[in-house]
């Protein structure tokens, strides 16, 4: 008998002895493990306190959830949200920086967040892991829970998508080009999970908040909820290549009458961005920002400078 047939074998026997499904027997009688992402950033974080954090356990966790294993997610949590002190490094590398909860969040993380933006701003601060450690179970989970929805997709390198930009005045007799930008994907936390973005980064001197307030009609936004949603922008994705094609504005007959972004290249993407398209079948669009970093972005906000609104995704 080959080792793969006794494997399967005595997981079967394993599954009949212990009643547990075919799918958790494979896990408990391989010990397999998961890609593990180097998080010992967490041990230097101001939201523990000082308190250990069990960077490897923390490591496991973000590992199985990128790896989408159910039955290690389900056998890491329990001892994790045990470990307030690691809940609250992992959680703090989260809300400390990102610029919105999200509609959706339990109540719990919505008043934890305002605990880490505090912490990062007071370092020596035992708010945010005491909060933690008087919290129930049931509220510690709540917070773990959006917390690991952000790990999920994050860490992935993502690069800017250019566009074709043509040199003004290349083409005699036609008319001056549009503005230009490039697109940056990211993601944000909305509270029932992450929701994928692109940061419109300008790549000649006429894109800017004017043009996307005044050309696209995209309202201002504060980062204090989600935008609204436009159904006639839409975010084009081809489905074999994994990559974005246009962003567009459709008129009442459905046909394009405004397109704010072609890419000049076929650049596939991340696939756990890709996924979480897929799964959402909408896209946060926001900008302009020349700096597409959360700080950069909180501060386009403040100043009035940020515009943005959710569109849908067609797949070809």
């Amino acid at each position: 008998m080959t080792r793969n047939r006794r494997h399967k074998r005595d997981t079967r026997q394993h599954a009949r002895a212990t009643g547990t499904s075919y799918q958790r027997a494979l896990y408990e009688t391989r010990g397999h493990e998961h890609p593990a992402p180097d998080l010992t950033i967490l041990a230097d974080l101001p939201y523990p306190a000082g308190r250990p954090v069990n960077v490897p356990l923390a490591a496991k966790m973000v590992g199985a959830c990128r790896a989408g294993c159910g039955p290690c997610q389900d056998d890491l949590f329990p001892e994790l949200l045990a470990d307030r002190a690691t809940v609250a490094a992992l959680a703090g590398a989260v809300y400390g920086l990102v610029p919105v909860v999200g509609m959706l969040a339990s109540p719990t993380t919505s008043a934890w967040q305002d605990l880490a933006r505090y912490v990062k701003e007071h370092p020596g601060s035992a708010d945010a892991v005491d909060a933690l450690s008087l919290m129930s179970d049931e509220e510690a989970g709540d917070l773990l829970n959006d917390t690991l929805d952000h790990w999920s997709v994050a860490g992935a390198d993502i690069s800017i998508v250019t566009a074709d930009v043509p040199e003004p005045g290349s083409v005699p007799g036609d008319e001056p080009p549009a503005p230009a930008y490039a697109v940056c994907p990211g993601t944000v936390h909305a509270g029932g999970g992450p929701l994928p973005m692109l940061v419109l980064v300008p790549e000649t001197p006429g894109a800017g908040t004017d043009d996307i307030r005044d050309r696209c009609g995209w309202p201002a936004w504060d980062m204090s909820t989600l935008p609204p949603m436009d159904p006639d922008w839409r975010l084009r994705m081809d489905i074999a290549t994994r990559s974005a094609q246009t962003i567009a504005h459709l008129d009442a007959a459905g046909w394009d009458d405004l397109i704010l972004w072609q890419a000049s290249e076929t650049v596939s993407l991340p696939p756990v961005w890709f996924d979480l398209v897929d799964q959402k079948e909408h896209v946060l669009l926001i900008g302009p920002a020349d700096d597409p970093s959360d700080e950069a972005l909180r501060r386009a906000a403040a100043a009035g400078d940020l515009m943005a609104i959710v569109a849908r995704v067609r797949f070809l």
